[in-house]
C-alpha cells in the first residue's frame, strides 16, 4: 500500500484525479488540497510515497514546494500534471517520476503510478548486516549502493553511510535481484536510485544517483545488461554514456 496527497486548484479537476486514483488498488489517498502552503504541510505531515501536484497552485507553487521538501523526503515520488512544458527542465532536476501535460492522459498516470507502486513493493524487505558486534536492519529502499572494503562493505544509504562486517558476497545473497545488480567486482547498485551514467576510462563507467553525491562505477563489459534492466524497470529513459 502507497500513500498519496493530490493537490490541484481546479476543482473539476481535483475530484476527477482523486475519483481516478481512489479507484486505483494498493494506493490511500491521505489528503487532497488546491494550495501549496497547505500542500506543503500535509506532506511534511504524512511523508507520502506519492504526491500528485499541479505546478501553479495558489500562494505557493508546486515546485516550490517539493524543493522544500526533497531534502527531507528524497523516496516520496513525485507527478507533476501542469498546463506549462517549460517547466519540465525544473521537473527533472527536482527527480519528478512523471510529468504529465494537461489534458490528462489518464494511462499514462495510471502506468506511473504502477511503476511507483513496484518500486516500493520491491524495495520494502528489511535486510540485516553486522556492523562489529551489533546486528543493523536496513529498508533495502534506503540503499543508494554498497561498495567493498576489503573483506567488508560500505552502504551508502538515504539517511546515512556505515561500514559492515559482512561481505559483498553475503549482502548480495540478501538482496531482490530485480532492484540490485552488481556492477563490478566491488559495487552492488539500487537500479532506482541511479540517475546517470557516463564513461571515465577504457574499462569503467561512473554511476551517479539521485540525492547522494557519491559515485560506484560500472564493468564496461556489463554495461548492456545494465541498461537492459534500467529500461526494464524504470520504463523511462536515464542519461547514459559510453565510448
Amino acid at each position: 500500500m502507497i500513500r498519496a496527497i493530490i493537490a490541484e486548484d481546479e476543482d473539476s479537476l481535483r475530484r476527477e484525479i482523486s475519483r481516478k486514483v481512489m479507484g486505483i488498488s494498493d494506493v490511500k489517498v491521505e489528503y487532497i488540497t488546491n494550495e501549496g502552503k497547505d500542500l506543503l504541510n500535509a506532506i511534511l505531515k504524512v511523508k507520502p510515497e506519492l504526491a500528485i501536484l499541479d505546478i501553479k497552485l495558489p500562494e505557493m507553487t508546486g515546485l516550490e514546494v517539493v524543493k522544500n521538501i526533497r531534502d527531507l523526503l528524497p523516496n516520496t515520488e513525485i507527478i507533476f500534471i501542469t498546463s506549462y512544458e517549460e517547466y519540465i527542465k525544473d521537473a527533472v532536476k527536482l527527480y519528478a517520476a512523471d510529468y504529465i501535460i494537461k489534458p490528462i492522459n489518464y494511462e499514462r498516470l495510471f502506468n506511473t503510478i504502477e511503476r511507483i507502486k513496484r518500486k516500493f513493493n520491491d524495495s520494502s524487505n528489511i535486510i540485516e548486516v553486522r556492523c562489529g558486534d551489533d546486528i543493523k536492519l536496513i529498508n533495502a529502499n534506503d540503499i543508494y549502493f554498497i561498495e567493498a572494503n576489503r573483506k567488508k562493505t560500505f552502504f551508502y544509504t538515504t539517511y546515512e553511510d556505515f561500514l559492515s562486517n559482512t561481505s559483498l558476497s553475503d549482502v548480495y545473497k540478501l538482496l531482490n535481484k530485480k532492484i540490485f545488480f552488481k556492477t563490478s567486482r566491488s559495487y552492488i547498485v539500487n537500479l532506482y536510485k541511479v540517475y546517470s551514467i557516463k564513461s571515465v576510462n577504457r574499462t569503467s563507467l561512473e554511476i551517479s544517483f539521485r540525492n547522494k553525491n557519491k559515485k560506484a562505477y560500472l564493468s564496461k563489459n556489463l554495461y548492456y545488461e545494465f541498461r537492459n534492466r534500467l529500461k526494464d524497470i524504470l520504463n523511462q529513459p536515464v542519461e547514459m554514456k559510453a565510448n
